[in-house]
C-alpha cells in the first residue's frame, strides 16, 4: 500500500493551486472537481507537508478526508490491543517526537527564495528532523551570514521554528562592461555588433553561457587593441517548453444578485441566524465592532449569486494555452519565425495537462555578470 493523503480543498482559483503544486514537483492523483469552490485530489505522503504549506500560502482552506499509510492502519489496530497500552504508546511517541524539529516557517522574504534560507540553515546544522537542542541565536547568526539579509529573528514554538527576516536594501548593479554571453541554447541566425568582437558566426550552435560578443577589440593582425563595452544584438533559434494544467470550465461570474445576513454577537450570545453556505452563491463575511465599550460585534455575510460560464472545447483550450505560451515566452521578447505545437493529456473531470513546444528566433545575448 503506497502512502498517500487525499485533500478536500475549498477555493475558487483551483487551477492556480494545481499548477503551483505541479511546478513544485508534487504528483497530483485522482483530481475530482465537485463544484466551483470544491475540489478533491491525492498526493504522496512525503509531499503532505509541502502541499499543506502551499495551500496555506495561497489562502485555500482544506481538510484531509483520507490517509492511506502504515500509521493509519496501526491506529485502527491499537484500540483492540487495549486503550491503556495505546495511550501509553502515544504519549511515549509524542514525547519523543516533540524533541525534534518538524517544521520551519519563514516570513519577510520577497527576493530571497525560501530554499536558499533552508540550505543556509542546513549548513549550520539546523534542519527538519534535528533535535530541538539548538540555540535560536545560532539560527539568527547563520542567517545574517547571507548578504541578502540585514536582520533576522528566530523563535522555537514546540516543534516549529518560526523565522522572520528583513532583507537588505536592493541595490541596482552598475552597468557591466565586457562580454555579452548567450542566455539560451541556440543556433545563431543574425549578428549585429556595435562594439567589441563577435565570437560566433551564423549557423553556430551555442550552449547557454557561451561568449557571443567579446569585450575586446583587435587589429587586423588579430592582436588585442583595447577593452571595450561589448554592444550589439545576436539572434538565434531557441526551443521553449511550456506546461500548464487547465480546465474546460470557464469558471463562474457574479450575476449581480446579492443576499445578506447579519448576526450580532454579545458576550458569547448570538442574535440572528448563523450564516450557512447557499448553493450557487459565493459568500464574503465582514466583522464590525459596534461601539468602543461593550464587546458588541456585527457579523455580516453577503451572498453573491454565481452563474457558470460556457465551457470551452478541448481544441479551444489547447489553442488558448498555446497562445498564452507564445505570448509569455516569445512575443514579449520580440521573437519572430515562431512555430508552436501542443500536446494535451486528459487527467480527469475536464482537467487537461497541456505541453507547448515552441521554436522561435529571439535575441539571445545578455551581459556577463562576474
Amino acid at each position: 500500500m503506497k502512502a498517500s493523503v487525499r485533500f478536500e480543498v475549498v477555493g475558487l482559483n483551483q487551477l492556480r493551486l494545481l499548477n503551483t503544486l505541479v511546478k513544485d514537483g508534487i504528483h497530483i492523483k485522482d483530481p475530482s472537481r465537485r463544484s466551483a469552490k470544491l475540489i478533491r485530489f491525492s498526493v504522496n505522503e512525503k509531499d503532505k507537508s509541502k502541499t499543506i504549506s502551499i495551500m496555506e500560502k495561497l489562502g485555500f482552506s482544506y481538510e484531509i478526508v483520507e490517509e492511506k499509510n502504515l500509521s493509519v492502519a496501526i491506529k485502527k489496530v491499537i484500540p483492540r490491543l487495549g486503550t491503556v497500552v495505546g495511550l501509553i504508546a502515544m504519549i511515549v511517541v509524542s514525547i519523543y517526537l516533540s524533541s525534534f524539529l518538524w517544521k520551519i516557517e519563514i516570513i519577510g522574504n520577497s527576493r530571497l527564495d525560501e530554499l536558499t534560507i533552508i540550505r543556509a540553515l542546513k549548513n549550520g546544522d539546523i534542519s527538519v528532523g534535528k533535535r530541538v537542542n539548538f540555540d535560536v541565536s545560532d539560527v539568527e547568526e547563520t542567517l545574517l551570514q547571507l548578504d541578502e539579509i540585514s536582520a533576522a529573528s528566530a523563535e522555537l514554538v514546540g516543534t516549529t521554528l518560526k523565522i522572520e527576516i528583513i532583507e537588505s536594501a536592493e541595490i541596482s548593479p552598475p552597468k557591466q562592461k565586457g562580454d555579452i554571453v548567450s542566455l539560451y541554447d541556440a543556433e545563431i541566425t543574425r549578428i549585429v555588433v556595435n562594439s567589441g568582437t563577435a565570437k560566433v558566426k551564423i549557423g553556430d550552435r551555442v550552449p547557454i553561457g557561451s561568449v557571443l560578443i567579446e569585450g575586446i577589440e583587435y587589429n587586423t593582425a588579430g592582436e588585442p587593441l583595447k577593452e571595450a563595452d561589448a554592444q550589439g544584438k545576436i539572434y538565434g533559434k531557441v526551443n521553449f517548453t511550456y506546461c500548464e494544467m487547465a480546465s474546460l470550465s470557464n469558471g463562474y461570474r457574479r450575476t449581480g444578485k446579492v443576499k445578506s445576513a447579519t448576526v450580532i454577537k454579545f458576550f458569547g450570545f448570538n442574535i440572528g441566524k448563523e450564516p450557512k453556505d447557499i448553493p450557487g452563491f459565493e459568500s464574503e463575511t465582514t466583522v464590525t465592532r459596534i461601539g468602543d465599550i461593550l464587546p458588541l460585534y456585527a457579523i455580516t455575510t453577503r451572498y453573491y449569486e454565481l452563474e457558470q460560464l460556457p465551457e470551452k472545447t478541448p481544441e479551444q483550450l489547447v489553442q488558448e494555452i498555446k497562445d498564452k505560451a507564445v505570448n509569455a515566452l516569445v512575443i514579449c521578447a520580440g521573437g519572430s519565425e515562431i512555430t508552436a505545437t501542443a500536446n494535451s493529456f486528459n487527467i480527469s473531470d475536464k482537467i487537461f495537462k497541456i505541453t507547448v513546444h515552441i521554436e522561435a528566433e529571439v535575441s539571445i545575448g545578455g551581459k556577463r555578470i562576474d
